[in-house]
């Protein structure tokens, strides 16, 4: 069953905040009713969203010479881009940056109408693993544009 902890959402939501320019940063305007208070986001609820994923998963130490991770330590016959290494199901991957990213970057992640996403192993440098999150705005005329 998928149930990360609000702890993970928020450490993630931190690291984007962190990356992210002030300006798109999201404003909460006080309302004077703090159950009315809706932040100010940089793609508002009515707007329909693309959204693609690149987790890049950190690799095992035995994928490394010598069981040390490290920049050209990687061995010859570790797998090179896919691997199941039991660390999460892509789906489920997902639905934790789309649900972290709820009034930070989007006002609900219902927004999001198209959703690419790859599950690899980390090929650069430490190999320490990453999330890539790239969101668009879509409308009638990029139907024909989607790749599916």
């Amino acid at each position: 069953m998928y149930n990360p902890s609000k702890a993970a959402q928020d450490l993630f939501r931190d690291c984007l905040l962190e990356a992210l320019p002030q300006e798109h940063h999201p404003v909460i305007i006080d309302s004077g009713d703090s159950d009315l208070d809706i932040p100010t986001v940089m793609f508002p609820e009515n707007q329909f969203l693309k959204l693609s994923l690149t987790f890049r998963m950190k690799r095992p130490n035995n994928h490394f010479i010598g069981s040390k991770p490290g920049t050209g330590r990687l061995k010859p016959n570790a797998p090179r881009k896919y691997y199941n290494n039991r660390s999460g199901d892509v789906d489920n991957l997902c639905k934790f940056v789309m649900d972290s990213l709820n009034q930070v970057l989007y006002a609900d992640d219902r927004q999001v109408v198209c959703l690419n996403a790859i599950k690899l192993l980390d090929s650069d440098g430490d190999c320490k693993g990453s999330t890539d999150v790239e969101i668009s705005t879509l409308n009638d005329e990029d139907e024909n544009n989607i790749i599916l």
